[in-house]
């Protein structure tokens, strides 16, 4: 009996918490149509989309990868079965809600998100963490998430973009991030044997 896995899920991961807005991240960039709703833990397994970039000259594969946990690294929730199609992605769009924890909304705070899905990672394959990557703050049409924004990049080295999906505002600065990061990977090829 010969048993094939399948090894490279997507170029680019959508990683982020539960109800980050990694569903609607992709609905708005692809033609994917995952399930969006108010509550944790909609999307179950990884949904694919492919995203057209230079007026359809190229293109890359986009995974939302359901939304991981503190703990997941342990195994908690359903943290190695959404791991390992993380570590089958050649960089990540860290998806981080910028209203979560202000304004009485729930939620952990944007930077505090970011650091935790990076020890996550991290925790759960060495290495993994260190991916190429960018940050993209959802849910930028709410109040106060300018200022997250300004949070988050004072608290990080990666590349922060903020996105609206609902309003389409920040879409077209975001693939053209994702884009770069695509060229950083030479597209996973020689970068990550994954």
């Amino acid at each position: 009996t010969i048993v094939l896995e399948l090894k490279s899920v997507a170029d680019i991961g959508l990683v982020g918490f539960p109800n980050a807005g990694k569903s609607t991240l992709l609905r708005a960039i692809s033609s994917a149509q995952p399930k969006v709703a108010e509550y944790a833990f909609t999307t179950i397994s990884p949904q694919l989309g492919a995203v057209s970039t230079d007026g359809g000259i190229s293109s890359f594969v986009v995974a939302d990868i359901p939304g991981l946990i503190e703990g997941a690294h342990e195994n908690r929730g359903l943290g190695h079965n959404f791991l390992r199609h993380v570590e089958r992605c050649a960089a990540f769009v860290y998806v981080v809600d910028l209203g979560a924890g202000a304004g009485g909304r729930p939620g952990v705070r944007p930077w505090i998100a970011l650091q935790t899905l990076m020890a996550e990672l991290e925790a759960y394959l060495p290495g993994l963490s260190a991916r190429p990557a960018i940050v993209v703050g959802t849910k930028a049409d709410l109040p106060h998430s300018s200022r997250a924004a300004e949070t988050l990049r004072r608290r990080t080295t990666l590349p922060v973009v903020m996105v609206s999906a609902h309003e389409s505002r920040g879409i077209q600065d975001m693939l053209s991030k994702a884009d770069e990061l695509l060229h950083q990977t030479q597209r996973g090829k020689d970068a990550y044997e994954y």
